[in-house]
C-alpha cells in the first residue's frame, strides 16, 4: 500500500469513526448535524462531520485547517494583485449602458486572425450544452429528463436557450451579442446594466472567459455553424 493509499484509507477510518461518534452523540442530543458541532455539558465542545442540507458537499468531513484547499504543503502563500490594479496587457473597459455596448465593433485582432476551430471547440465548451449543435436553442439541456420520472424535461422554466440563428441574434450588432455573451443573455446584461444581481440561467461569461475569447464567440455566431 502507498502513502496516498494509506492516506486515504486514514481518511475513510476517521470518517466512519465519527460518523459513528456522531450517531451516538445525535441520540443523546448535543450534536448539531448542520455545523458538526457537540456540546457536551457545557464543558465540552468540538465538532465532527457535518450534513448540510445544501450545497456541493453532502457531508463536511473534515473541520481542520490542514484539511482546507486554501494552502498545501510546501506551497506558499500566493499574492494577490492590488484591488483595481491594472493587468500588463491593459484592463477591459466594461460599457456601463446598451447603447455603449451597441457602439462596440470587433477588434481588428480579431478579425484578422480569427481562427475559426479556436472558436468552435470554445462554443462546443460553453454553449453548445444550451444552445445545441446547429444554434438553435435545443441543446442537450433541454432534452434531459427531470428525476420526476413522469416525462417532463429537468430544464421546464423559463426563460430558454436563445435561438442564436433566429433574426433576434442575427439582427444585433457584433457589440450587441459581445454584451449578451459577458452578462449572462439579454436578461442577465439587462439586470446587470441596472446594478441588480443576474437571475438568468446563463453564467456571465466574462467571469469565465477572457476579451478576446468571448470575441471569438461573437465572430462565431456570424459564421452561422
Amino acid at each position: 500500500m502507498n502513502i496516498l493509499q494509506l492516506r486515504d484509507f486514514k481518511h475513510v477510518n476517521r470518517l466512519l469513526a465519527g460518523l459513528f461518534v456522531a450517531v451516538c452523540l445525535l441520540s443523546a442530543g448535543c450534536y448539531d448535524t448542520k455545523s458538526g458541532r457537540v456540546d457536551i455539558g457545557g464543558e465540552i465542545s468540538f465538532e465532527l462531520a457535518a450534513f448540510p442540507e445544501t450545497g456541493p458537499h453532502a457531508v463536511e468531513m473534515w473541520t481542520e485547517m490542514h484539511f482546507q484547499p486554501s494552502y498545501r504543503v510546501q506551497e506558499g502563500p500566493r499574492l494577490l494583485p492590488a484591488l483595481d490594479s491594472v493587468p500588463v496587457t491593459g484592463a477591459e473597459i466594461v460599457p456601463g449602458s446598451m447603447d455603449e455596448y451597441k457602439q462596440l465593433s470587433m477588434p481588428d485582432e480579431i478579425s484578422n486572425s480569427y481562427d475559426h476551430d479556436e472558436a468552435e471547440k470554445s462554443y462546443n465548451l460553453n454553449c453548445l450544452v444550451c444552445h445545441g449543435a446547429t444554434m438553435d436553442g435545443e441543446g442537450p439541456i433541454m432534452k434531459l429528463a427531470s428525476n420526476r420520472s413522469d416525462g417532463t424535461p429537468a430544464y421546464n422554466k423559463g426563460p430558454f436557450p436563445a435561438n442564436l440563428s433566429s433574426d433576434a441574434t442575427l439582427n444585433s450588432t457584433d457589440g450587441e451579442l459581445f454584451g449578451f455573451i459577458s452578462g449572462g443573455g439579454r436578461q442577465g446584461l439587462a439586470m446587470r446594466l441596472r446594478g441588480r444581481d443576474s437571475t438568468s440561467p446563463m453564467p456571465e461569461f466574462s467571469k469565465l472567459l477572457n476579451e478576446r475569447e468571448r470575441w471569438l464567440l461573437v465572430q462565431y455566431l456570424r459564421d452561422g455553424k
